[in-house]
């Protein structure tokens, strides 16, 4: 996990499992929380009247490459990440704070089709909303 994220989070991307002993989310759920939020999540967005237009002329494969690797970072996996800068990357899009919600509405369902446990979905969101003045500009 990036100093970065520590510094925002701390250790909140672990859980505790039967025994006692911290794990991360990246261990506790594997491709779940990384590719299959991903695949999940673009699958809700691309279907949503609201947001699919931001989506126009987007290479969707590397998109969800990219979030994949994101996630993986955020819930305290390796970090692989190598897309550009939030703010650079989400910049001439001018996402409003109400689309950022319907996000993460969809990011919230995702999870939990995807079977996460909702302390471990709120983590996962406070993460996510820790980035959210990067993303929002309009």
């Amino acid at each position: 996990m990036s100093n970065y994220i520590r510094k925002i989070i701390g250790d909140e991307p672990y859980a505790t499992n039967g025994a006692g002993m911290k794990q991360t989310l990246y261990v506790k759920y594997g491709s779940r929380v990384t590719s299959g939020m991903a695949e999940c999540l673009y699958d809700r967005v691309l279907d949503d009247p609201e947001l699919v237009a931001f989506f126009d002329g987007v290479d969707i494969d590397r998109l969800r490459e990219h979030v994949a690797d994101f996630l993986s970072m955020l819930a305290g996996g390796p970090d692989m990440y190598r897309g550009r800068d939030l703010r650079e990357a989400h910049a001439d899009y001018r996402i409003s704070k109400a689309h950022f919600e319907l996000v993460m509405g969809h990011i919230a369902a995702a999870a939990t089709e995807l079977g996460i446990e909702p302390e471990d979905i709120a983590t996962i969101a406070a993460a996510i909303r820790s980035y959210e003045n990067d993303v929002v500009s309009g």
